[in-house]
């Protein structure tokens, strides 16, 4: 067996050997939280965002507004105010739900992200944020007040 042949044989095992580690390490689909707890909300939020249906996503806000407020309260105002890889195509990035907490009308999520974005040979992939959701309980459901716009992925 030549040199060749060797290096052509060890390259397909290796490449098998990632493939059954990517299958057997890939997360399981998620459970889905209740609708009317805040993380439940949170979650499908994010959701809508990773799926790319922003009127969706947007159902979940509401704007509370004081006069030097800023922020965007229409959906066109909102979807504007999306980054323009959000516009195009979706960043690679993970949530997971910190800490819960709620105290009668009102709570706050805690959500790590994680953002996956290539780098240089010495840096980190991966970027880790942690983003307080806060939400305001109205009627039977929760809505999210801030953060309204994606700021941890820029």
């Amino acid at each position: 067996m030549n040199r060749f042949t060797l290096g052509f044989i060890i390259a397909i095992l290796v490449l098998i050997a990632v493939t059954v580690g990517l299958v057997l390490t890939t997360d399981k689909p998620t459970t889905t939280l209740p609708e009317n707890t805040p993380e439940g909300t949170v979650q499908r939020y994010l959701t809508a965002i990773q799926e790319q249906d922003y009127p969706k996503a947007y159902s979940y806000l509401t704007f509370e507004r004081t006069p030097k407020d800023t922020r965007p309260t229409t959906y066109d105002e909102w979807v504007r105010s999306l980054p323009v890889p959000y516009q195009s195509s979706q960043p690679a990035w993970r949530a997971t739900l910190g800490k819960i907490t709620t105290s009668d009308n009102q709570s706050t999520v805690e959500i790590l992200i994680d953002i996956f974005r290539p780098g240089g040979p010495f840096e980190n992939p991966v970027r880790t944020q942690t983003v307080p959701f806060q939400l305001v309980k109205t009627g039977d459901s929760w809505l999210i007040i801030s953060p309204p716009y994606l700021y941890w992925i820029y």
